[in-house]
């Protein structure tokens, strides 16, 4: 630091010192001032509401007086009375004579204003005194016997007292205390005023004093940079006319010490900085590392000279960058120096990486990729594609996508795909595919147009993967959580769905549908004789003969244990529907081969007609079950209709 930086510290920081203790001190002054208004503000309530409070108490010693009274006939409820008269009397006198002489909680007690002192002891009202009798003629309560005439006399004199403007005094005393304490208030808010004044015109002539020669050397200061400046500019302009608008990165450092002496426009923009930041600093500071600064040196010391070097160098806010670095020995200013020539490359290197990111990426990803030309001919495909297809690049680049189709869809959906990508620029969905086994495989297909600058469309790029194992998972899920697993009957959610849709349709159409309950009598008793295994036998052949009862369009369903449901589509009447039921107790009536053990059984059935019996599932399923279980305690072995 110079020896004027020091002496401008030094000198600022007296004034500072100066200046800071000027302000405490009249802050300091300021404070008690407010304090003591606010001492005031705090007394004058204190006395306000001590002289609000003296007429309450004068009340309750009336009120007590009068109780005295009420209670002569009881002994124990009148002495509490007269304890509590003796308190409120105390506290009367105390309160009154802290008015007269300054109560004790008072932080700053005021004597009394000439109206008080008037209003106590004046010749029109003496209200000193009159409190004093009041007090006294209630302490004679205390001392009388209750029943005595000075008990009499001493009551009707705190009655004539209170009627005879006692209170009326106390209020007016009260709003005297209130006149003193506002006119008080307001005296020390004027003096408290009038301190802040003098405090804010003794601060700005201290702060007009102080600072006014900090001010002064801070413009001389200001000139001086000015001239400097002025000097620097026109030592740069030699070189701007030159080298300023350059597109490159130029800059010259000094041989003997390495300091940066000049540096363009362009220069400092690469290194992110400004030109006053670059100045002055040793060249050697801007390479990454001592590997990149040994290279050029040992070039420099070789050739003299230093041509394309692909050199990484670092910006002031620290980030890395390549660059093309060219030197070249040259005078500046008479001195010897090496100019440089910097090109920043580190866009086309980054593009570099993150084409060589991409590639890997698309090479090592497991979901096949697909790209074409605006013909649709393949360009590439990565070797996910050939692992799920089966073919390899060169069997594929040239040819059409319409090489591994599978057949399966028709036209309109390969024109709804190309309408969407026609139209949005992209299309996904499910499609299936032929691998070059000739195997069908499924896969989720997301197709993406990629347009050029005139916005039109270049290339297709497709992404597959192979999902035939999800839709072969779903589908098995799918049936394991509709199908019954004995039978291969649906089984209630299933029948439930299917029920649903059967009433959507009749009564979309206007047509109805018969509901068939059936249950197999006789069945427990084959299951314990024979065993579970001859049981499921039995209800699997069941299964079978009630499917062959039914129409391929209609629907049988396991329900549970032996119930089981048949949904019979279009039907016409009852007399349809009969015979369908007949047909199903004669087949069910037919002796079973259980692996060379024969059972018989019989079905239970129940009819419900839609909408005849039931305007919904559980309503139909309800009455089917009704009119089946009427068929059981009749007997078994037939059908019932539900009406």
């Amino acid at each position: 630091m110079s020896d004027f930086a020091h002496r401008l510290t030094r000198g600022l920081t007296v004034r500072y010192v100066a200046v800071l203790a000027i302000i405490g001190a009249l802050a300091v002054g300021s404070f008690l001032g407010l304090a003591r208004v606010m001492m005031d503000a705090e007394s004058t309530i204190t006395v306000v509401n001590a002289s609000a409070s003296q007429k309450v108490l004068v009340e309750q010693v009336l009120g007590l007086s009068e109780k005295m009274i009420l209670l002569r006939a009881n002994s124990a409820q009148a002495g509490k009375v007269e304890r509590e008269l003796q308190a409120v009397l105390d506290h009367l006198e105390a309160i009154h004579r802290g008015l007269l002489q300054g109560l004790p909680e008072l932080k700053r007690p005021q004597p009394p204003s000439e109206r008080v002192r008037g209003l106590y002891f004046g010749p029109e009202a003496q209200l000193d005194g009159e409190l004093r009798d009041f007090i006294g003629h209630g302490r004679g309560l205390l001392v009388a016997r209750l029943g005595d005439q000075a008990f009499a006399a001493d009551v009707q004199a705190l009655r004539d007292a209170v009627d005879g403007g006692l209170l009326n005094r106390i209020d007016r005393l009260t709003s005297l205390h209130q006149q003193d304490n506002l006119e008080r208030l307001q005296h020390m808010f004027g003096y408290h005023a009038a301190v802040v004044a003098v405090v804010l015109f003794l601060l700005v002539i201290s702060a007009a004093i102080v600072f006014r020669p900090m001010v002064a050397r801070i413009r001389e200061d200001l000139v001086l940079r000015q001239a400097n400046e002025k000097r620097l500019r026109e030592s740069e302009e030699r070189l701007w006319r030159m080298l300023q608008e350059s597109p490159v990165g130029v800059s010259a450092s000094r041989r003997k010490d390495g300091l940066v002496v000049f540096a363009n426009a362009r220069f400092c923009e690469i290194l992110r900085t400004e030109p006053r930041n670059v100045l002055g600093r040793h060249a050697r500071d801007l390479y990454v590392d001592e590997r990149q600064l040994s290279t050029v040196v040992a070039d420099l010391k070789a050739h003299g000279e230093v041509n394309d070097s692909e050199v990484e160098f670092s910006r002031f806010d620290g980030e890395p960058f390549h660059a093309l670095l060219t030197v070249k020995p040259s005078q500046f200013e008479g001195e010897a120096v090496n100019l440089a020539w910097i090109y920043d490359i580190s866009a086309m290197k980054a593009a570099e990486e993150k084409l060589k990111l991409t590639a890997k990426v698309v090479e090592s990803a497991s979901e096949a990729v697909v790209i074409t030309n605006a013909k649709n001919q393949i360009e590439y495909v990565n070797p996910a594609f050939s692992a799920i297809t089966e073919y390899s690049a060169e069997e594929v680049i040239g040819q059409n996508p319409a090489l591994w189709r599978s057949g399966r869809h028709d036209g309109d959906f390969y024109q709804g795909m190309w309408e969407g990508l026609n139209t949005q620029g992209r299309w996904r969905g499910e499609i299936w595919n032929r691998r070059k086994s000739g195997e069908f495989y499924a896969e989720w297909l997301s197709i993406v147009a990629i347009k050029d600058d005139q916005d039109a469309v270049s290339h297709y790029i497709a992404i597959f993967s192979d999902i035939t194992h999800r839709k072969e998972d779903e589908e098995r899920v799918w049936r394991q959580a509709n199908f019954d697993a004995l039978t291969g009957l649906p089984n209630r959610a299933l029948f439930i769905d299917r029920l649903n849709q059967a009433i959507r349709q009749s009564k979309r159409e206007g047509r109805k549908f018969a509901l068939f309950f059936i249950d197999l009598d006789g069945f427990k008793q084959v299951n314990d004789s024979l065993g579970h295994a001859a049981g499921d036998l039995l209800l699997q052949q069941t299964a079978k003969r009630l499917v062959d009862c039914v129409r391929s369009s209609d629907t049988v369903a396991r329900l549970a244990g032996d119930e089981f449901t048949c949904i019979v589509q279009g039907v016409q009447g009852k007399e349809d529907v009969g015979m369908v039921a007949a047909k199903i107790l004669e087949r069910l009536a037919a002796p079973f081969d259980l692996e060379g053990r024969s059972a018989e059984v019989r079905g239970s059935v129940g009819v419900a007609i839609y909408p005849d019996d039931g305007a919904d599932g559980p309503g139909l399923l309800h009455v089917a079950d009704e009119a089946m279980y009427r068929v059981k305690r009749r007997g078994k072995n037939s059908f019932e209709f539900a009406n």
